[in-house]
């Protein structure tokens, strides 16, 4: 392997004519140890990279048939199993690839710990050699099921959730390979598809940031009366709390790049409720109360955050900050409220979590109204502090996320060190 800036499929034809299928980099008593040399580009890369946080373990394989690659990234298992989605989704790049597994690790560890989840942080990803919305049929479920058993194989480290371009029927072949799986459909015992949970956690959040500029502290009072609200990315989780939005009263100006969700949105609302902005440019720059994203991650950046005109940033995305202290302090500087997308949009995970012990509504229902209570005291103890919020809620996360699970202990790391001295990756499944 030259470098890392081959593309996955290239990488794939790489391991393949070295006669490779699997491959790690993993963190054994602060020690780097990576499975093969001909691996050392992307052990310096993930080495040196500002997204590695001391991440315990990242796992990738090959399925040569689909030509797909997996990939599973492990931020800390203090409080027990890396958890986290899996996202069904092409990479330009090896590097953009595993930048997004570790930054989507850590955030899920971040997400976990502040939720009070006995979970510690993970991500996984699969690279089809093919769009995500085409691969069908027997292809899809060969991909679907080796998937499984590559979860399997790691032996219980990670736990697997949904995420992007992944269904609920995906992960009930998933879960017919392994047992490490949530999400899967209510008929077998899961809770399928959590966006509205985790629409409905940030919308929660996003009133409490109303009501904390505007000195109240009642989430029964559910009004967004007058409140314009910028939303970028009207997927499952951005449709949902779109919905939220315009319930309570709000007005909406959506960016979204599809052309069917913009027929959707002009079916459904009317001009009053929801307005479509075309450049994202311009998008940015609309003078409003709070901006929502829903879409992608480092949205929030160098370019973006001097354009913006709004009071408080609340949203869904995952990792919204490109740089996490040093744009969550220009955001500060700027007098713009920030709550971290790791405690706003945790309902998913803690859908999930709720799946494992015997699924109870009436649990989860308790759970979104303590996203509210959480984020306004996040809020207040950040003002105190002067500081962003961003920071406050690291600090936390950092102390939650080494306590270790009351029965367990810190086993997570205990399962990767068996897997290195069992040669794992020279096991084939």
């Amino acid at each position: 392997m030259k470098s890392t800036s081959i593309s996955p499929q290239e990488f794939i034809q790489f391991m393949e004519a070295e006669g490779l299928k699997k491959g790690y980099v993993i963190n054994l008593d602060g020690k780097l140890i990576v499975s093969n040399d001909a691996f050392l580009p992307l052990f310096r890369f993930i080495q040196t990279s500002p997204d590695y946080k001391e991440h315990e373990g990242v796992f990738w394989e090959i399925e040569a048939e689909t030509g797909s690659l997996y990939v599973v990234a492990i931020h800390r298992t203090n409080r027990g199993a890396g958890q986290g989605g899996t996202r069904l989704k092409q990479y330009p790049t090896v590097e953009n690839l595993f930048t997004d597994a570790l930054r989507l690790a850590k955030g899920m560890n971040d997400k976990n710990a502040c939720a009070g989840l006995w979970w510690g942080g993970g991500k996984s990803i699969i690279h089809p050699n093919e769009h995500p919305r085409a691969l069908a049929g027997e292809k899809r479920e060969r991909v679907f099921k080796h998937f499984g058993l590559f979860i399997a194989s790691l032996n219980g480290a990670y736990v697997c959730a949904e995420d992007m371009n992944v269904t609920p029927n995906d992960l009930r072949i998933v879960h017919a390979h392994n047992r490490y799986t949530t999400c899967v459909p209510e008929e077998i015992g899961g809770s399928a598809n959590p966006s509205g949970f985790t629409a409905r956690g940030v919308f929660m959040g996003l009133l409490a940031g109303v009501h904390f500029m505007e000195g109240k502290a009642d989430k029964t009072v559910i009004d967004l009366s007058g409140k314009h609200v910028l939303l970028q990315g009207a997927g499952n989780v951005g449709w949902a709390l779109m919905e939220e939005i315009v319930a309570a009263g709000g007005r909406v100006t959506v960016f979204d790049i599809s052309d069917v969700t913009k027929s959707a949105i002009r079916a459904k609302f009317t001009t009053d409720q929801v307005q479509i902005e075309e450049d994202i440019t311009t998008f940015y720059g609309l003078e409003a109360d709070i901006f929502a994203p829903c879409a992608i991650g480092a949205i929030l950046n160098d370019e973006t955050i001097p354009n913006l005109k709004v009071k408080l940033i609340a949203g869904a995305a995952n990792n919204q900050l490109k740089d996490s202290i040093a744009h969550a302090e220009a955001l500060h500087e700027r007098g713009i409220l920030y709550l971290p997308d790791f405690i706003i949009n945790r309902m998913g995970i803690v859908n999930c979590a709720n799946e494992q012990y015997g699924y109870l509504l009436d649990t989860i229902e308790e759970k979104i109204l303590e996203v509210y209570d959480f984020s306004h005291h996040l809020l207040q103890k950040s003002k105190e502090m002067d500081i962003s919020p961003e920071l406050k809620a690291m600090e936390m996360a950092e102390q939650l996320s080494r306590v270790n699970h009351p029965i367990w202990g810190h086993r997570g790391i205990k399962i990767i060190a068996q897997l290195q001295k069992d040669n794992w990756s020279l096991i084939d499944n």
